[in-house]
C-alpha cells in the first residue's frame, strides 16, 4: 500500500475520510487545497445540533482556520456572512465533527448525535446541496468498509507480520471499496457536468481513480465544476501528472544534495545513460520496504550504466541522512525538506509514494511506477 498524500485538508473528520490504502498506511498529508478568491457570494446555514453542542463552526475547505462561528440554542444555529470566493465549507462542532456543503445560499444542516457511526450530519436547502448529500449518503459504506480494513490491517500489523491470506482478503474488499466509491464520484462529474458539488467529490476521491479518466472528466467539456476554488489544485496536479507521460522530456528542477550542494536533474539525466528517479521519504513504510528492490538493480546494473536519483519528500534533515546512511543507498540523493510541499511533487503531480520514473538515454520518459518485479523486468530487458 502506498503513501499517499490526502486531498483531505488536514484535521477534518467528517464524511469523506482518507482513503487510498492498497497495501501501505495512509498518510493524510497532502497540502491542504489552495481556495483562489473569486466572486463575492453568501452563505446562509441554519441548522439543527444534538444535545451537549453548544457551538458550531464554519471552516472553509482547503483552510485550517476557523471562518465563522455560531452559538446552538435550544439546539438550533444559524451562520451567515460572506463566503468571500470560497465555494465549499464545513460545518463543524468544537471536536471537528461534521459535515461539507455548498455555499451557494440558503441551506440546512442537521448534525446527528452518533457522527463516528456513519455519516455525522445531512446537508440540504439547495440542489447543490440535495445532491451532494444524496452522493455522500451512498458513499458512506466505501466509506466504512475502507476504514474497518484500515483498523484490521494496522491492528495485525501491531502484532507482527500480517498473514498473506489476510492481507490478499483486505486488498480485494479494499479494491472494491475504492471501485465502488470511483464509480459514484464519475457518475456525479458525467451526471451533473453543470453544477459545482462534483467539485468536491472528485478533489476527495480521485486518487481512486485513473489518471487518464480524471483528466478527461476535468477537462472534456469545461464543467463548471473545474472552475471551482477547490480544483485549483486538481488542475495543478493534471499538469503534473503530464510531465509523467511516457515519450515526453523530463522537467527540470533543482534541489539539495544532503550536503546542502543545488543539483539540477540536468546534471544527472539525458547523458546517455538509463537513470530511475525514485520518489520516497525515510518515514514512507513502503518505500523502505521497496529499497533493497531499488538497491539490487542499482549494484547489478550501474555498471552498465544505470544510476538513480532518489527525491526525497522528508522534511526532517536528520532523518533523511541518516536513513541515507544506515540503509546504505549510494546513489543521488536530493531534497527541499519540504514534504508533500516539495518541488519534485508539484512539479510532477506526485501524490502517492513509491513512485519512480525512468528515464532514457536521451531524457525522454520510458516508464512510469516500475517497482518490484516490474523494475527488474525493464532493466533486464533493456541491459541483456
Amino acid at each position: 500500500m502506498p503513501c499517499f498524500s490526502s486531498q483531505r485538508p488536514q484535521g477534518h473528520k467528517t464524511i469523506l475520510p482518507s482513503i487510498n490504502m492498497k497495501k501501505s498506511l495512509i498518510l493524510a498529508a497532502l497540502v491542504a487545497l489552495m481556495a483562489v478568491p473569486a466572486a463575492a457570494q453568501h452563505y446562509d446555514i441554519e441548522g439543527t445540533a444534538p444535545a451537549g453542542i453548544t457551538k458550531v463552526y464554519l471552516r472553509y475547505v482547503g483552510e485550517r482556520e476557523k471562518a465563522d462561528s455560531a452559538e446552538v440554542k435550544e439546539g438550533r444555529f444559524r451562520l451567515a456572512g460572506d463566503a468571500q470566493g470560497h465555494d465549499f465549507a464545513f460545518v463543524t462542532t468544537p471536536d471537528g465533527e461534521g459535515v461539507a456543503l455548498v455555499l451557494d445560499g440558503k441551506a440546512q444542516v442537521t448534525l446527528r448525535e452518533d457522527m463516528m457511526s456513519g455519516q455525522p450530519g445531512t446537508v440540504g436547502g439547495s440542489a447543490e446541496n440535495d445532491s451532494l448529500n444524496a452522493y455522500t449518503e451512498r458513499m458512506i459504506a466505501c466509506y466504512r468498509t475502507m476504514n474497518a480494513l484500515r483498523e484490521e490491517y494496522n491492528a495485525l500489523r501491531a502484532k507482527g507480520e500480517v498473514p498473506e491470506a489476510d492481507e490478499q482478503r483486505m486488498d480485494r474488499e479494499y479494491e472494491a471499496a475504492e471501485k465502488a466509491l470511483a464509480a459514484l464520484t464519475r457518475q456525479a462529474c458525467t451526471e451533473h457536468r453543470d453544477m459545482k458539488f462534483p467539485a468536491f467529490l472528485l478533489s476527495s476521491n480521485y486518487s481512486v481513480m485513473e489518471r487518464e479518466e480524471v483528466i478527461a472528466l476535468a477537462e472534456e467539456g469545461n464543467p463548471r465544476f473545474m472552475q471551482t476554488s477547490i480544483m485549483k489544485r486538481l488542475a495543478a496536479a493534471i499538469e503534473g501528472w503530464k510531465r509523467q507521460a511516457v515519450g515526453r522530456m523530463f522537467t527540470d528542477l533543482t534541489l539539495d544534495d544532503p550536503d546542502g550542494k543545488p543539483h539540477a536533474l540536468s546534471e544527472y539525466l539525458g547523458k546517455g545513460n538509463y537513470v530511475l528517479i525514485d520518489f520516497w521519504a525515510t518515514w514512507c513504510g513502503p518505500c523502505r520496504r521497496e529499497m533493497p528492490t531499488v538497491k539490487a538493480a542499482y549494484e547489478k546494473y550501474h555498471a552498465k550504466g544505470f544510476d538513480v536519483v532518489g527525491l526525497s519528500f522528508d522534511q526532517d534533515k536528520a532523518a533523511w541522512t541518516n536513513c541515507i546512511k544506515s540503509m546504505e543507498l549510494p546513489w543521488h540523493h536530493l531534497s527541499d525538506l519540504k514534504g508533500w510541499q516539495s518541488a519534485a511533487g508539484s512539479t510532477y503531480g506526485i501524490n502517492s509514494i513509491p513512485a519512480t520514473l525512468l528515464i532514457g538515454p536521451d531524457g525522454k520518459i520510458v516508464a512510469s511506477g516500475l517497482r518490484g518485479e516490474e523494475l527488474e523486468k525493464k532493466l533486464a530487458e533493456i541491459y541483456q
